[in-house]
């Protein structure tokens, strides 16, 4: 009951000093929507982030790969090892490597591929029938390589949909022959479309031809070498079981020497995501300024509000309120009032979030920047509406529960 009277009577305070509410709903909500913002590009970066880990795999892949050159006394030089990744390796990690699920071999070359007069510029990606598996990317149209490709060389590939639009004009290209730097190839599929990844240097994911690899190394290369192995696990669990294994199966197989580099997915993540949560925490405190220039502001009018209404205190405690009642009155008050902030500005953060989304999407060429509410950062601007009317409102409150009735009544 107390508190219906309080807060109908916080109510009626509000109507009689309009133009004082508003100036402080207006700075709380403007904080409150900065946090909701602040949150939700973190969250979205997060999200951004995912969206591009399942193009790779997701958090179950690792990989392995020999580098070209290495850091020895303070200068780069040529890799001196004798030892490279090769087929039999893969063979390996599939056969004696219980923890993995799949792996597939990965060699790179930049290529041009050519159709009726029509040239672009592409990247060659030589692989295994695993891979489209291992990335859960498949094909739109037609068939991925398959392992009676490898076993005999065949002169097919998959292209991606930007050399369907350029070379084709998009019209099914399946069974039709391309060059592959004067080399001919039957096209067996066209990829989904995944366009740009987050590496800017790897180009789109559409724009790349993909073949066997035994018939890249037979037209192409002249080895048997490839250059990244990349592997799934089984479970999430048992990541850094099968980092080890692979480890032990590629040096067992060349002579003990660990030639290799290992990247792991889930290393990556929580590194990433650390770096997010720390400018995400940075842009929330600046945005907690406006906040606090709020609560101020809120401990400013409330302090105004109790020499006001001195008077009404004295008569409320000689008729009987306690001192406890009077703080309750003008806790509640403060409370109030940065709630009502705090959802208008949860509003106002909503439209922001997805704004800024928009915006993002427009200047980052080839992203769509997710528009990410989260309960999280929605819970917590509510908390952080409440806190600061206690905490702001906490003193004025006190201040206006200590006056003497007779003192207050008398006051001028």
């Amino acid at each position: 009951m107390k508190f219906v009277q309080n807060t109908s009577s916080a109510f009626s305070t509000f109507y009689a000093n309009g133009m004082r509410t508003f100036l402080i709903v207006l700075s709380i909500s403007i904080g409150i929507a900065g946090v909701i913002v602040m949150m939700s590009l973190g969250a979205g970066a997060q999200k951004l982030v995912m969206n591009e880990v399942e193009k790779v795999g997701g958090p179950l892949t690792f990989g392995v790969y020999r580098e070209g050159r290495i850091r020895k006394g303070g200068r780069w030089i040529q890799n001196p090892s004798k030892h490279f990744l090769m087929m039999e390796d893969v063979e390996l990690i599939r056969n004696e490597c219980p923890s993995v699920d799949m792996a597939a071999p990965e060699t790179y070359r930049p290529v041009n591929v050519s159709y009726d007069g029509e040239q672009k510029k592409t990247r060659l990606q030589a692989t295994s029938y695993d891979y489209h598996l291992i990335r859960e990317w498949h094909t739109r149209v037609g068939r991925f390589i398959s392992d009676e490709d490898l076993s005999f060389w065949s002169k097919v590939c998959v292209v991606g949909e930007e050399i369907v639009q350029d070379l084709f004009s998009g019209l099914d290209p399946i069974g039709k022959e391309i060059k592959v730097s004067n080399e001919r190839f039957s096209i067996i599929g066209v990829m989904e479309s995944r366009g740009k990844g987050l590496d800017p240097g790897m180009g789109s994911e559409d724009n790349q031809v993909f073949m066997p690899v035994t018939t890249t190394q037979t037209q192409f290369l002249g080895n048997d070498y490839v250059d990244h192995i990349l592997i799934r696990v089984k479970d999430y669990d048992v990541i850094d079981q099968a980092v080890n294994q692979v480890k032990k199966v590629l040096m067992r197989a060349n002579g003990g020497e660990e030639f290799f580099e290992v990247w792991v997915m889930k290393e990556e993540l929580k590194s990433t995501n650390r770096i997010i949560l720390i400018i995400e925490l940075v842009l929330v405190l600046i945005a907690s300024v406006s906040l606090i220039v709020g609560g101020i502001g809120t401990l400013n009018i409330m302090l105004v509000s109790v020499t006001e209404r001195v008077p009404e205190i004295g008569l409320r405690k000689a008729v009987g309120a306690k001192s406890w009642d009077i703080r309750i009155q003008f806790l509640t008050e403060s409370v109030l009032i940065c709630l009502i902030g705090s959802i208008i500005g949860i509003i106002i953060g909503f439209g922001l979030t997805h704004a800024v989304a928009v915006a993002l999407s427009k200047y980052i060429d080839g992203f769509e920047w997710p528009s990410v509410i989260t309960l999280r950062s929605v819970l917590t601007s509510v908390a952080a509406g409440a806190a600061i009317g206690v905490f702001f409102g906490y003193y004025p409150a006190s201040r206006a529960s200590k006056l003497k009735p007779i003192e207050a009544i008398r006051h001028k």
